[in-house]
């Protein structure tokens, strides 16, 4: 597979347009290879993750965490160095997948509550709201307008064809249509999707905290660290992977029981503990599992194409 169309299938799912403005999702060092057959999968691209993704003889890596939110020159013999070595001395691509993926609520981000099976799952922290376009065109150009978008067409009569579509969609068929003819657009209000930070849902139905934390157990495999106090019973979770805890007083807010995330620090967990129970379940935990998951997604939809997806389990520094 070549590396532009594996990339385009990782941004698929974690497209760069939902990164953070402060974060470095995407290449992390580009690779002269122009054939990707083996993809490890790991959570940090650590000196351990590569050497094992070269002892595969790895084509492409893609990581959740950047190598570097500040890139700097290899000046110093660290682990920085050395990962910089490993991989252009094997001619593999480097890639991250961080807020890009976290901030996508249909991706692997939000395993916690499927598996939870929390329902009416809403983003947290919205920082993207999209709306679809409708498109009208004229019905004698809309064979070859329409060709590839016929799922998303709407209406069809004698005078017009109309077609809703959602952005990554739009403007490859706003340059089609461009070249056939006059083509009517119209900016919809609804319906609407949310990306961003964070998720809150609803139990199927409530626990009590006995029974919620031991189900928790169960999914986790870990022992958090509570802040703040435990209500009789849970019916709204929420949580975020990785560094959430700002997070916490907009979970509460909107009526979560429990809020879970990792690395709450000292003064955070002041702020929190007279609003709810805030359960540090480390920054390791939720994120390590995401990968697993998504590597066993992409290792289904890769087959076909050939292209062999190993994941590479971590090492909790705290455990």
């Amino acid at each position: 597979m070549r590396p532009k169309d594996l990339i385009a299938h990782i941004e698929s799912t974690a497209p760069l347009h939902l990164a953070a403005s402060w974060d470095k999702s995407g290449v992390q060092i580009a690779s002269a290879a122009a054939e990707v057959r083996t993809m490890c999968v790991a959570l940090d691209p650590t000196v351990d993750t590569l050497r094992r993704a070269v002892d595969l003889q790895a084509d492409f890596l893609l990581c959740h965490h950047p190598l570097a939110l500040s890139p700097r020159l290899p000046s110093r013999l660290d682990e920085y160095h050395e990962v910089l070595r490993l991989t252009l001395g094997s001619s593999m691509w480097l890639y991250s997948a961080h807020t890009s993926l976290d901030a996508n609520p249909d991706g692997p981000v939000n395993w916690l509550g499927r598996a939870l099976g929390l329902r009416d799952m809403r983003v947290l922290e919205v920082t993207r709201r999209e709306t679809p376009t409708l498109f009208r065109v004229p019905a004698h150009l809309d064979a070859d307008a329409l060709q590839g978008f016929e799922d998303a067409c709407t209406h069809r009569d004698a005078q017009i064809s109309e077609c809703v579509l959602w952005p990554e969609d739009a403007a490859s068929f706003r340059a089609r249509a461009a070249g056939l003819g006059p083509c009517q657009e119209i900016s919809l209000t609804s319906p609407a999707r949310e990306f961003g930070f964070g998720c809150i849902g609803t139990l199927p139905q409530a626990l009590t905290w006995l029974d919620f934390s031991a189900r928790l157990r169960e999914v986790l495999r870990a022992s958090p660290r509570s802040v703040g106090f435990a209500r009789d019973s849970v019916t709204t979770v929420a949580y975020c992977p990785g560094s959430g805890a700002d997070l916490a007083p907009a979970a509460f807010a909107r009526g979560a029981d429990v809020f879970l995330t990792g690395d709450v620090k000292y003064h955070q967990a002041q702020a929190v503990q007279d609003l709810g129970l805030t359960l540090d379940v480390g920054h390791f935990s939720l994120e390590e599992t995401m990968m697993r998951i998504w590597s066993e997604s992409l290792a289904h939809e890769l087959d076909a194409a050939g292209v062999r997806v190993v994941f590479l389990p971590g090492r909790d520094p705290f455990a």
